[in-house]
């Protein structure tokens, strides 16, 4: 294939086995420098279409939690009346605090919904759990440093309470409930 520099007609020869099944090829003239592209003559076949998998909304598992939930008398998600923070103590983000507004939050140094820039914390180091009973469960996602609650390293979901303390690698973190009414008259 004789290739044709659109800006100086410069011709170089180009074997077509070079473009390797791509469509096109982007080139620099030997002569000027321009670059330009080149459509392959023999271009590859389009892919054949990826059957269409329908894919379900909600997982049954979903649908039966929330179908027990609203039998119980409560939705899905956060207890009523109730507001759930986390006070990071040490570590790379001290003295700031962060509304938690899921039941299920995972703390980590690259992956998870709180994320902290510190090298003693894992991937996905820790998870807290807040049931619909207003009660929340510390659980290790088994880091390398792991986790502990007053200063004893956690093996299984412990439950922790209003101002306690627990720490993830270097960082410390308190947990705080407060009633929304509470909260309101301060």
């Amino acid at each position: 294939m004789i290739v044709v520099c659109p800006n100086c007609a410069a011709r170089f020869q180009y074997g077509e086995e070079r473009f390797q099944g791509v469509k096109a090829k982007r080139f620099r003239c030997p002569k000027c420098g321009h670059v330009f592209e080149v459509q392959n003559p023999n271009p590859p076949a389009p892919p054949p279409p990826e059957p269409v998998v329908a894919k379900p909304t909600e997982t049954t598992a979903r649908k039966d939690r929330e179908a027990m939930m609203a039998m119980a008398g409560q939705e899905p998600g956060l207890p009523q009346g109730m507001r759930f923070s986390l006070a990071f103590l040490s570590g790379p983000q001290a003295s700031s605090v962060r509304m938690l507004e899921q039941t299920s939050t995972v703390i980590g140094r690259e992956e998870g919904d709180v994320i902290i820039n510190d090298p003693e914390t894992s991937r996905r180091h820790a998870r807290l759990d807040i049931h619909p009973d207003g009660t929340v469960w510390l659980s290790d996602l088994g880091s390398t440093n792991g986790t502990a609650v007053a200063g004893v390293t956690i093996t299984e979901p412990t439950q922790i309470e209003d101002r306690q303390e627990f720490s993830c690698g270097r960082s410390t973190f308190m947990l705080l409930i407060r009633a929304v009414d509470a909260m309101s008259m301060e």
